[in-house]
């Protein structure tokens, strides 16, 4: 796990290089407001694995 600062993430999104982008808070917190592209996938379900793209070598981003 890395930690990335703003700048990065917009030049990863903007190159197509993030494979999930992802709201770890409750669907509820999500449903009220979240980063315009971003997938809700709770912790729980982040944890087994659901909803997760099967190429381990992914940049995944979650917030």
């Amino acid at each position: 796990m890395h930690t990335i600062d703003l700048k990065k993430l917009r030049e990863a999104l903007a190159k197509g290089a993030v494979a999930g982008f992802y709201d770890n808070r409750s669907r509820v917190s999500y449903d009220k407001l979240h980063i315009k592209g971003s997938t809700s996938l709770p912790v729980p379900e982040a944890q087994a694995g659901k909803g997760l793209p099967t190429d381990k070598a992914a940049m995944l981003v979650f917030y």
